[in-house]
């Protein structure tokens, strides 16, 4: 799998793709909001292409610096790479690089995220009301490296 900046036109290409499927369709993304997200400046968020086989599969976004680790604010596979084990891929090499703490969020209303996420040794630690859209949570999830934690 190869990471990469995301090349021109790629945020309108995923964007378009993501509203179409959850958790985007069900929390009301448009596309116009994710490619402003995708796209505007921001030095703390670095924005990865996900390239497998010669062929775009999605985006990961991920922000530094956030609380004793970085935040992993967007993952998203095309529907054509899902449940192939790409995702535990991703996941793996962000935990490798981000040292003691990686953080995430999840909607609380998708299933299979959150049994991904938990499979890969992350933890909700608690709701966040209303933080999307009114009447929905998001959760708040760790993985923790605890032979990497300076605690003490």
């Amino acid at each position: 799998m190869i990471w990469r900046d995301l090349a021109a036109g790629e945020a309108e290409l995923l964007a378009e793709a993501c509203v179409g499927f959850d958790p985007y369709r069900r929390l009301g993304y448009r596309a116009e909001t994710l490619v402003a997200y995708l796209s505007r400046p921001d030095a703390a968020l670095q924005r990865s292409a996900l390239e497998y086989d010669g062929a775009l599969i999605g985006v990961v976004c991920l922000r530094r610096p956030w609380l004793r680790g970085p935040l992993l604010e967007m993952l998203a596979l095309l529907p054509s790479a899902q449940n192939q084990g790409l995702g535990g891929e991703i996941v793996a090499r962000l935990q490798d690089e981000a040292g003691a703490n990686l953080w995430a969020t999840v909607s609380d209303f998708h299933t299979p995220a959150r049994r991904f996420y938990a499979r890969h040794g992350f933890v909700e630690l608690c709701p966040l009301p209303d933080l999307v859209r009114p009447g929905l949570s998001e959760l708040l999830l760790r993985w923790q490296d605890v032979s990497r934690s300076n605690i003490g």
